[in-house]
C-alpha cells in the first residue's frame, strides 16, 4: 500500500531577537539577518526544526533577525534552490546567510530523484539532532518478540507487512537495512508507506500492516496505553521506559537515528565556512537548544564540519546502496562487503 504524500507552501516566520546583538557579551557579534529554510510544509519535522532554531538563534541573540522559510516539495529541490539564492546579498555570512534543515529524506530523495549528492550540491556544516526508531506490533500480535519477527521475515519475506512513513524514506531504508542484517533480499520485502506516521499507525490497529518502524515519539502514547508494543529499538543504548532490546543487542549490528543537520550554500569560502561552522558550535551548546531538543525527544548527536562532511558521505552511500537493494535505484556502486548479522 503506498499513500502519496502531499504539501503545501506557507509562508516565512520573522522573528526578531530581542538581545544586544552579542551572546553573553562574548564570542563574535550576532549576525545581521539569518535564514533558516526547511524542505518541508509547516508542521513536518524538518519545519519543527528549523523553528526550534529560529527561537534560540532569536532569543540568545545569535541574529539580529531570524526568518523561516518552507519550501516543500521536488525531493528537496526547491529548498536548495533557496538556499542558493541566499547568497545573493553578497554580504559575508556572519553578516547575513541561508541555513538548510537537512535530514536523510533530503540524502535519499536526491539519490531516487538522480540530483547531486548533497555533499556536493552544499556546504556540509553540522549534523544536530536524531530521533531513533522502534519496530513495534500491536498489542495482540502473534509476534511475541523480535525473533518471532526475523524467523518470519526469513521463511517469506513478503509475509509481513511493514508500514512507515514514505516509500523510500528514513523508515523504509532501515526496514531494508534490518532484512539485509536478516539475509533476506529486500526487494521481496512487503513496505507500506503512509503520509504520516499517525497513519501508518492506523493501518497497523486495523490490521493493514503486521508492524511499523516509527520514530519513538510517533508511538509514546501507544506504548504507554497498552496499545503497542516494541520488538526492538534502532538506538545505541535502551529507551527507558520501552521495554524492548536494542538491534545490536539481538546481534543486528545497526544504529541508525532520522536524523537532522545543517547545510550552507555550495561553494563556501573558508571564512564563511568558518563563521557558519561556529555558528553551529554555538547552537548546540545553547541551553535553550538542549531544553527544547529535550522537550521534542530529539537526540543530541552533533558532528560538526569535516566530520560532517565525510559522515554525510558515508552515510549517502550506505543509504544509496540500501535503496538500490529495495529496488528504488537502477544502479549502485556500493556493496555489503560484511555481514551484519550473526546467521543463525
Amino acid at each position: 500500500m503506498h499513500r502519496r504524500r502531499f504539501f503545501w507552501i506557507t509562508a516565512g516566520v520573522v522573528v526578531a531577537a530581542t538581545g544586544c546583538g552579542t551572546t553573553d557579551g562574548a564570542g563574535p557579534p550576532a549576525m545581521e539577518r539569518l535564514s533558516v529554510i526547511a524542505p518541508a510544509a509547516r508542521g513536518r519535522e524538518a519545519d519543527r526544526v528549523a523553528r526550534a532554531l529560529a527561537a534560540v538563534l532569536a532569543g540568545d541573540g545569535l541574529a539580529r533577525t531570524v526568518e523561516v522559510d518552507n519550501h516543500p516539495g521536488g525531493a528537496g529541490a526547491a529548498a536548495l534552490a533557496a538556499l542558493a539564492a541566499s547568497r545573493g546579498s553578497g554580504a559575508p555570512f556572519a553578516r547575513r546567510g541561508g541555513l538548510l534543515v537537512t535530514g536523510m529524506p533530503m540524502v535519499a530523495g536526491a539519490e531516487t530523484s538522480g540530483a547531486v549528492p548533497l555533499a556536493e550540491s552544499a556546504t556540509p556544516l553540522a549534523r544536530l539532532v536524531g530521533e531513533w526508531t522502534a519496530l513495534a506490533v500491536s498489542a495482540d500480535s502473534r509476534l511475541r518478540s523480535f525473533e518471532d519477527f526475523a524467523a518470519g521475515l526469513r521463511r517469506n519475506p513478503a509475509g509481513l507487512v511493514v508500514g512507515g512513513r514514505s516509500v523510500g524514506g528514513p523508515d523504509h531504508v532501515l526496514y531494508g537495512m534490518i532484512g539485509k542484517c536478516l539475509g533476506v533480499d529486500a526487494r521481496l520485502l512487503d513496505y507500506a508507506g503512509y503520509a504520516g506516521a499517525d497513519q501508518a499507525v492506523e493501518a497497523l490497529g486495523g490490521g493493514s500492516a503486521a508492524a511499523v518502524l516509527l520514530p519513538v515519539r510517533a508511538l509514546a502514547a501507544g506504548f504507554a496505553e497498552g496499545r503497542l508494543r516494541a520488538l526492538a529499538v534502532s538506538s545505541r543504548d535502551r529507551i527507558e521506559g520501552i521495554e524492548a532490546p536494542t538491534l545490536m543487542e539481538l546481534e543486528i549490528r545497526l544504529e541508525y537515528a532520522d536524523w537532522r543537520g545543517l547545510l550552507g550554500p555550495a561553494g563556501m569560502g573558508a571564512e564563511d565556512r568558518a563563521a557558519a561552522v561556529g555558528l553551529c558550535d554555538r547552537i548546540d551548546s545553547s541551553a535553550h537548544w538542549r531544553e527544547l531538543c529535550a522537550q521534542e525527544g530529539w537526540e543530541r548527536v552533533y558532528l560538526r564540519g569535516d566530520d560532517f562532511r565525510q559522515w554525510l558521505a558515508t552515510e549517502t552511500e550506505r543509504t544509496r546502496g540500501v535503496l538500490y537493494e529495495l529496488g528504488l535505484l537502477g544502479s549502485s556502486d556500493t556493496n555489503c562487503r560484511v555481514g551484519c548479522a550473526i546467521r543463525p
